[in-house]
């Protein structure tokens, strides 16, 4: 009897929320008892063409249940202006949950951690230090394509993949950490291991990434004491830490991501903590890594299928730019790469969907929007 009533108790904690958005008018993907809408095998299906499929079935914006979390989906340019800027104070946070410091990252941190956490990585992404990371990656730019050279001597046939994603690796642990890698010709593999095996971890491509998104998404508290990053992020916070530790030892100044962190940590104040700093590594390698690889990767294979636009991409380069050095200027001025990088996001998105948590209830075109969704 106490077996049963504690599940019924359960069942109806996890519907607590349920009622609020079938009122909106708007269509719903239904939820199945107290288990939130489908889908449920994200390592079954590719969550890019579930999404597609709604939004042809039930239009632009649309509702379910993210586990017991009410959730309004959209591609409603107007609705994500309004979210993303016009009404920002009102969904500035991604979650609902406190992680402990170690775990907290820019893209998880909420209210004023997210301010003062904003605020230290800012500077790191002004043009003048986009400038500055265009030698280093210019320098690896043109190794890998000498790599790619020797190697088509003896096979013309390769792997673009692991070439890309080496490049893309060694080109930010070098603008961010000062750290010369050569993962994109073989070598530093067990660093290749560790940043590979957080992405694997996170992507949905088990059963048990399934299981924990679903874990997550109706028992969100439990997640603030487990949290959510693998055990092979430690290594990265912990490689981020002895970095910062080092240029203090030697009195080392670059001037990249690292020196950023440097500066913030001799001045901490609440809420930020020397964890929360350390922890910005792993989001700025693991994220950056795999979107921007994916990016590539994808671009590459789609200009190999459609050569008249790869030839476009170059005339414009050869036209624009020449035998010039490539400076962080004329870059701006190649539309047509520019278009088709823009277009490759679109067809191949390495993020499907872009989540924001309401704060305040307030009503966005129309739409009345509670605390909490």
């Amino acid at each position: 009897a106490t077996i049963l009533v504690i599940l019924v108790a359960l069942f109806f904690h996890l519907r607590r929320h349920r009622g609020f958005i079938e009122q909106l008018g708007l269509p719903i993907v239904k939820p199945f008892l107290c288990f939130g809408s489908p889908p449920y095998l994200y390592h079954k299906i590719f969550y890019y063409d579930w999404y597609k499929k709604k939004i042809e079935q039930l239009g632009k914006t649309f509702v379910r249940y993210d586990g017991v979390y009410p959730s309004i989906v959209t591609i409603d340019p107007e609705i994500i202006k309004e979210v993303t800027t016009k009404q920002f104070d009102n969904f500035m946070d991604v979650v609902e949950i406190n992680f402990s410091p170690e775990q907290t990252t820019l893209d998880v941190s909420r209210g004023d951690t997210w301010r003062q956490l904003r605020k230290m990585l800012s500077p790191t992404f002004t043009s003048g230090k986009l400038k500055g990371m265009l030698e280093p990656i210019d320098a690896i730019a043109d190794d890998t394509i000498s790599f790619m050279g020797e190697k088509a001597k003896t096979d013309p046939v390769m792997d673009f993949k692991p070439i890309v994603a080496g490049f893309t690796l060694d080109s930010i642990s070098r603008v961010a950490f000062g750290l010369q890698t050569k993962t994109r010709r073989g070598e530093d593999q067990e660093f290749v291991r560790m940043t590979q095996s957080i992405v694997e971890t996170l992507a949905n491509g088990h059963w048990s990434m399934s299981l924990l998104i679903h874990m997550f998404n109706l028992f969100p508290e439990v997640f603030r004491h487990l949290g959510f990053w693998p055990e092979a992020s430690k290594k990265i916070l912990k490689m981020t830490e002895d970095v910062i530790t080092e240029r203090d030892n030697k009195n080392i100044a670059v001037g990249d991501f690292v020196d950023r962190l440097r500066e913030f940590r001799k001045n901490i104040e609440p809420p930020i903590t020397k964890g929360m700093i350390h922890a910005q590594g792993m989001i700025f390698l693991t994220a950056g890594y795999e979107t921007t690889a994916n990016t590539i990767g994808s671009m590459i294979c789609l200009l190999a299928n459609h050569p008249e636009e790869q030839e476009m991409i170059v005339n414009e380069i050869n036209d624009l730019i020449g035998s010039d050095e490539i400076t962080h200027e004329n870059i701006q001025i190649l539309d047509y790469l520019e278009a088709c990088i823009k277009e490759t996001l679109r067809m191949c998105p390495p993020v499907v969907e872009v989540f924001r948590h309401c704060t305040k209830d307030t009503e966005v075109n129309g739409i009345k929007i509670k605390k909490g969704m």
